[in-house]
């Protein structure tokens, strides 16, 4: 679909911003995919120029989805309420297997139509058939950090394809789509990969200049076969082997000490939070809070849709907000405005791209939140609105990049209609059992 907007300026017109302080009306000029204005004051308007009223919308820069598997939106619902073991052996893994090109391509844009719809500028993903979720997200005209999940538990035959698929795509994909698209190397987890294989991917990282994306201590299972196997936890043998030597995106950080923390903080490695995955999943929730005490940056992911089920960045705020207060017993842990930051700004810092605040010069990767809506008002303050109170229907704009993705809740880039046809027409297939 095309956007026959993308080299007009854009202005904002009485948006919401808020920072530390305090919440005021702007107005904002986009220009070249930046924020090149914002004032008080009214800005002047070109021939040309497209103008969205902003009345009793908060302006923020796009939440940014750090951990995510974009075509298990293909599984959503397809095995509930069974455990994680189950879940994936009997039910994700076979799935899995059937999966075709064509199946992952419109999976992925299912998601990122999910995505864009309720205020996503950018995710980190790791799947298989990188070429065709490269391939949506390029189409939908997101930001991505893709990669290439290598499952391999040793260098031999199996292990060096798996690093050549890795290769093969950072190649291709990193740096593509205007720079919106950037690439990672995956080692699923300490559990999947040996140590061979990590110290191959180490290594390949450290060749092409991009970050390491993992899962990391999920489980107690993933915790104690570490031990079992290999003598340390996991946060202790991934540092021992220099996995974080090289940024790192780590996935969960369920189950980590406070010396684990120390060390995580230390290598500026970003614990990546999926409050609602963890929780469906039975694997407890994440020390968030002492996390963010100790010095690490961390960032929020839906997970897969498989075991969300949704993809929406606002819930996830709610929920990673809520858990910490329940678990800690203590209303003020996690606030509106510090969990906001964890969505946004800490995410965008994590995969080095994207905008982390609405500031002149900054990227114009900008959601609208209309916070005028029957679930919303009065609107007291606006990031306790958006974190307590809002929904992702209630997202009406998304721009990266200076384009509009959604323009008035409706999708400019992708067709949402055909996808749904298409993600129906081989449902039967692809999760027959």
């Amino acid at each position: 679909m095309g956007n026959k907007e993308q080299s007009m300026s854009i202005v904002l017109e009485n948006v919401i911003v808020s920072d530390a302080n305090s919440a005021k009306k702007v107005n904002l000029r986009i220009e070249n995919g930046l924020i090149s204005a914002l004032d008080e004051n009214p800005l002047p308007i070109s021939p040309g120029d497209t103008v969205v009223a902003g009345e009793g919308k908060l302006a923020l820069p796009g939440f940014v989805n750090a951990h995510t598997h974009l075509p298990m939106s293909l599984f959503r619902g397809l095995a509930d309420d069974i455990p994680l073991d189950t879940w994936l052996r009997e039910h994700i893994w076979p799935a899995e297997k059937r999966l075709t090109a064509a199946d992952v391509y419109w999976g992925s844009l299912l998601s990122l139509a999910e995505m864009i719809k309720s205020g996503t500028t950018q995710v980190a993903d790791m799947y298989f058939h990188t070429d065709s979720v490269a391939r949506a997200v390029s189409e939908a005209h997101m930001r991505a950090t893709i990669s290439y999940g290598i499952v391999a538990n040793k260098l031999d035959k199996h292990g060096k394809d798996e690093l050549a698929m890795a290769r093969e795509t950072i190649e291709r994909w990193h740096g593509a789509a205007n720079g919106r698209i950037r690439a990672a190397l995956s080692p699923h987890a300490i559990y999947t990969c040996g140590r061979d294989v990590w110290a191959a991917a180490i290594d390949l990282a450290h060749e092409k200049n991009v970050p390491l994306h993992t899962h990391l201590c999920e489980t107690r299972d993933e915790v104690a076969w570490s031990l079992t196997n290999l003598g340390q936890t996991p946060v202790l043998a991934l540092n021992e082997i220099g996995a974080f030597s090289i940024p790192t995106i780590a996935a969960h950080c369920v189950h980590v000490s406070e010396e684990e923390m120390a060390i995580l903080a230390q290598r500026s490695v970003t614990a990546v939070h999926c409050p609602k995955s963890n929780a469906k999943l039975g694997n407890g929730h994440a020390p968030v809070v002492s996390l963010l005490r100790a010095g690490v940056n961390v960032a929020l992911g839906t997970d897969g849709a498989a075991s969300n089920n949704g993809q929406d960045m606002i819930e996830e705020m709610r929920m990673a907000s809520l858990l910490s207060k329940g678990a800690l017993e203590d209303p003020t842990a996690l606030p509106a405005r510090e969990v906001a930051m964890m969505a946004t700004h800490n995410g965008a810092e994590a995969l080095g791209a994207g905008a982390r605040r609405i500031s002149t010069g900054e990227d114009a990767d900008i959601v609208l939140v209309d916070l005028s809506g029957v679930d919303t008002v009065p609107a007291y303050e606006p990031f306790s609105t958006l974190v307590y109170a809002a929904h992702g229907c209630d997202v009406t704009d998304v721009i990266v990049a200076g384009e509009f993705l959604l323009r008035d809740r409706k999708l400019f880039t992708i067709d949402e209609e055909q996808v749904k046809y298409e993600v129906n027409r081989r449902f039967g297939k692809a999760f027959a059992n």
